[in-house]
């Protein structure tokens, strides 16, 4: 399903024509009246009762399709209403637009920000900056990768920042954030068990060995690794994703025709470091 545009809020065909696929059984879709969620300045849609069947039998369940997120879920009387669902939400529409001043920003934020907004990948990219020190300059790189990451059309950096409290923290003392990608010398997030690990531009041209355009996702929730040529992910039908057998096999790709190891993450997700010169 394609992710929501908060700019384009939907109309409510569109909205029922989604919560018929997030719904596990259409045909007790319901609609919700609600004209705090219809006219709301942030995360407007429209909610929808459902009826989901369970071991337990048939229990009450809701769907949300709104600007900032399509849901389901099952509801419970007295504590989790569609009402507190909605109320939530909205709640965390609007903190995630609120506005966030400078004061409230360190000085490697601002220059992501800054770098974000103006298009730039490095924060050494932007002309006439202030010189940054050694554990600045590294956390304002790894801020703008997430920024870069979490991007929706249209959002600015501050958007960003709003929608993922995370990245207003402090940085840790001492920690490393990025390293230098070794295969081009862009900012790389860091990662111990990775010290060959890959830049994100470098990530989105890996090849199998014929130098087809391949791509690794994680097979499902607790792990495992699949590699999809790329060109065919573009299909809105799934049934058309054509495997790469030969780097799910092996996990060998390669970057500008050099080689390179696919592999499933630690923490889920899929990593590609260079091959060793070893």
């Amino acid at each position: 399903m394609n992710r929501p545009d908060p700019s384009s809020p939907p109309t409510y065909d569109e909205a029922l024509r989604i919560a018929r696929d997030l719904a596990q059984n259409p045909d007790t879709l319901v609609p919700y009246a609600h004209q705090g969620l219809e006219n709301a300045r942030y995360g407007a849609g429209f909610a929808f009762l459902q009826t989901i069947g369970t071991d337990r039998g048939d229990l009450d369940g809701y769907v949300l399709v709104t600007t900032t997120a399509h849901g389901s879920g099952l509801l419970s009387a007295g504590k989790h209403t569609i009402d507190t669902v909605i109320a939530v939400h909205l709640a965390r529409a609007e903190q995630s637009n609120r506005h966030i001043p400078d004061s409230e920003l360190s000085v490697a934020h601002r220059v992501a920000v800054e770098a974000f907004d103006a298009g730039r990948t490095r924060v050494d990219e932007m002309p006439r900056r202030t010189p940054l020190d050694a554990e600045t300059a590294d956390y304002a790189e790894f801020v703008l990768i997430v920024l870069w990451r979490s991007r929706n059309e249209g959002d600015s950096g501050r958007n960003i920042l709003a929608r993922n409290d995370f990245l207003l923290r402090d940085p840790d003392p001492g920690r490393r954030y990025t390293h230098t990608c070794p295969r081009c010398e862009r900012p790389a997030i860091y990662q111990a068990r990775y010290p060959l690990g890959v830049c994100d531009h470098c990530l989105s041209r890996t090849t199998d060995r014929a130098g087809r355009r391949v791509r690794g996702f994680n097979t499902d929730l607790s792990g495992g690794m699949i590699a999809y040529y790329t060109d065919t992910l573009e299909h809105s039908d799934p049934s058309q994703k054509e495997e790469c057998v030969e780097v799910t096999r092996t996990g060998v790709c390669f970057i500008d025709g050099l080689p390179a190891a696919m592999q499933e993450a630690h923490f889920g997700g899929i990593v590609v470091q260079m091959a060793s010169a070893d």
